[in-house]
């Protein structure tokens, strides 16, 4: 659940494409003409621009509660083209956190890899918890966040 301004309910809002919010990232809500509120991470490649220019349509909002819905998100991951790194990921993914993946996709160059991964989340805490397991998989040398775009 989402809060928006200062105890208001029962508001629709929209997610924001450019920057695929989840629970647990800072957010705000922006009021569009034709589209109700969208909500965006505060670290949104639009931010600055909607932050500056539109101060007067930006609203406080935050997440609250704990629900079990999953949100997509996208990782990059790059490290060394080693046999079996492909399988040790999606153990980590699949098998140790229960994570659905929505797609994959991995391409080699000169034996080092560069990989994205769309898969479904609850929250923040959750991408944070896969990405630092990731990180710690022989032969991964980087796993970011990306943005998506839905």
């Amino acid at each position: 659940m989402l809060v928006i301004g200062e105890g208001i309910d029962k508001i629709d809002y929209k997610l924001s494409p450019c920057c695929n919010p989840i629970p647990g990232d800072e957010v705000f809500g922006f009021i569009t003409i034709n589209e109700g509120i969208k909500i965006h991470r505060t670290n949104c490649p639009n931010a600055i621009q909607l932050m500056s220019n539109y101060a007067y349509r930006i609203v406080k909002a935050r997440w609250f509660g704990q629900q079990q819905i999953a949100f997509l998100v996208g990782i990059k991951i790059t490290g060394m083209d080693d046999r079996g790194v492909v399988s040790n990921i999606s153990k980590v993914i699949s098998s140790e956190l229960n994570i659905n993946m929505r797609s994959i996709n991995i391409e080699s160059t000169d034996g080092l890899f560069e990989g994205t991964i769309m898969l479904f989340v609850h929250d923040t805490e959750h991408l944070k918890t896969l990405m630092k397991k990731l990180a710690k998989v022989p032969g991964i040398l980087a796993v970011t966040r990306i943005d998506t775009k839905q």
